[in-house]
Order: C-alpha cells, then sequence, then structure tokens
C-alpha cells in the first residue's frame, strides 16, 4: 500500500467515483488510476467499491472505514510536511478556518488580513457557516480551526474564551 494508492482512492471518491475527473485532479492517466486501485484492492483482499460493469457504483460497505482511514493517513502527511516546512522557516500552506457568517464578515477581516501580511505563502480559506456546522467541520477535520461565538456549552474539544 502506498500513498499515491491512498491519495488515488481518496481522489475517486472525491470525484463521485468518477475515475476520469479523479486521474484529472491528480495530475495521473486514468488508466494509471484504475490499475493503482486493482493494485491496493488485491493487496487489501476485497473490493473498495460496488462496480456495475466498468463503472463504480458506490463505495463497498468495507470500503468506507478505508476510505476514512486514507483521509487521515493523508491529513497527517500533509501536517508533516507542513511541520518540516515550518521547520525550515517556510511559512506556507493552507490555513482553513470554519467560522459563523457573523464572525467571517465583522469580526475577522481584519484579523485575516494580518495573517497574510505576516504569512503571504499560507493561504487562509474561510469557511462561513451555521454554528452546527462550523463545529461538525472541525470533528470531520475539514477545518483547522473553529470560531463560534455561543452563550451554550463548551463544545467538545473546545476552548471557551470569555
Amino acid at each position: 500500500m502506498t500513498l499515491s494508492q491512498l491519495r488515488y482512492l481518496v481522489a475517486i471518491v472525491d470525484a463521485g467515483l468518477n475515475i476520469t475527473l479523479a486521474a484529472e485532479r491528480v495530475h495521473a492517466t486514468q488508466p494509471g488510476l484504475s490499475k493503482q486501485l486493482k493494485q491496493l484492492e488485491d493487496e487489501l483482499g476485497f473490493q473498495l467499491f460496488v462496480r456495475r460493469g466498468r463503472n463504480l457504483e458506490r463505495i463497498a460497505p468495507a470500503g468506507v472505514p478505508v476510505v476514512e482511514h486514507a483521509r487521515r493517513v493523508l491529513a497527517e502527511v500533509a501536517n508533516i510536511r507542513a511541520y518540516a516546512a515550518n521547520e525550515r522557516g517556510e511559512h506556507r500552506g493552507r490555513l482553513a478556518l470554519a467560522t459563523t457568517h457573523t464572525q467571517a464578515r465583522y469580526v475577522l477581516p481584519t484579523v485575516i488580513a494580518a495573517i497574510r501580511r505576516a504569512f503571504p505563502q499560507v493561504d487562509v480559506d474561510l469557511q462561513a457557516a451555521s454554528d452546527a456546522d462550523v463545529l461538525q467541520r472541525l470533528a470531520q477535520a475539514d477545518a483547522d480551526l473553529a470560531l463560534i461565538s455561543t452563550a451554550g456549552e463548551v463544545p467538545e474539544h473546545g476552548l471557551a474564551v470569555p
């Protein structure tokens, strides 16, 4: 099993099971991506997708946890690369910040501008959503940081700042 195979697996899922589109997104050929998928399935000993002819119909039940693990592995690889870049003094990458519409519109513009001035190589991806969606994005690791304002209880894995 290789990181490329895991990356291809996630790309296929993210492309709606369209192997041609997935191959374009990861800058690979469709036959090459299909071959890597077959090798991964052969190594695992089961199919990751339910197929109809040559088309992928859906993720197989046994494939669902594999895709979830692959996403986590790839996220950790990205973290290692980012850590190494920071150790070399290369502050670049992507900061995914999930927040509410109010915070995004009124509180964060000056903060984000300051981050961009201090770290021009860092792309700040501001994701505005409802409180519940913001917390869900953080829990699913779709965001690196989440900011909400609430009078409720401190969310699990959260930090309350008065």
